[in-house]
């Protein structure tokens, strides 16, 4: 290997560091405003009941958030504080969902049925829920459901991003999960570099 191509991997190589000790390890805002999407995404079945979510998201922001206790309301412009870490047990399912794996991976057809089925998957691993008891008319939103709790459960996946969860003084609003969308760029951009120059032998 010639000196230039040598340092050009070097660089590299400690870029990817840098971005997994560094950006990975960056701090989640003490205070973040929720506001929820008009219409719903899409509905299951559990029990006889329909299971309908709503898309939420921070405002001004491309971070990630999913509501976590399905039988309180949804936000509507609330400020909410950081409070805690997720379970393990909701880490590893967000961890086998979106977006730390792909739509593709989730052989989905788009982000919102991405979004719906992490979303079902974090309630029934919050409320106990029997996975086996999800139905619906569209069977690649249910497999994925499935799919993305049990892979969740059997802790399939490390999660590459950050999750923190918030909460409002109104407690008859959901606590949500919030993941951060620039944890998961700055993973995807070292892991394009890490290929483009991959360390060479001689």
């Amino acid at each position: 290997m010639n000196l230039k191509k040598f340092i050009k991997v070097l660089c590299c190589f400690i870029i990817f560091n840098l971005l997994g000790s560094t950006i990975l390890g960056a701090g989640m805002p003490d205070t973040v405003k929720i506001i929820t999407e008009k219409g719903t995404l899409n509905k299951v079945q559990y029990d006889g009941y329909d299971i309908q979510a709503e898309r939420i998201r921070i405002d001004g922001s491309n971070d990630i958030v999913y509501c976590l206790e399905i039988n309180n309301k949804y936000p509507s412009g609330q400020s909410f504080s950081l409070n805690e870490k997720p379970t393990d047990k909701v880490s590893n399912v967000i961890a086998a969902g979106y977006p730390n794996r792909s739509i593709a991976e989730l052989n989905l057809d788009n982000e919102n049925d991405a979004y719906f089925a992490t979303q079902v998957a974090i309630w029934v691993a919050h409320e106990g829920y029997d996975i086996n008891k999800i139905k619906g008319d569209n069977s690649k939103i249910v497999e994925a459901i499935k799919s993305i709790y049990n892979e969740g459960i059997n802790k399939k996946y490390d999660n590459k991003i950050q999750t923190q969860v918030y909460k409002t003084n109104d407690e008859s609003i959901q606590e949500v999960i919030v993941i951060s969308y620039d944890d998961l760029t700055a993973e995807e951009k070292a892991e394009s570099e890490q290929m483009e120059y991959p360390p060479q032998e001689g």
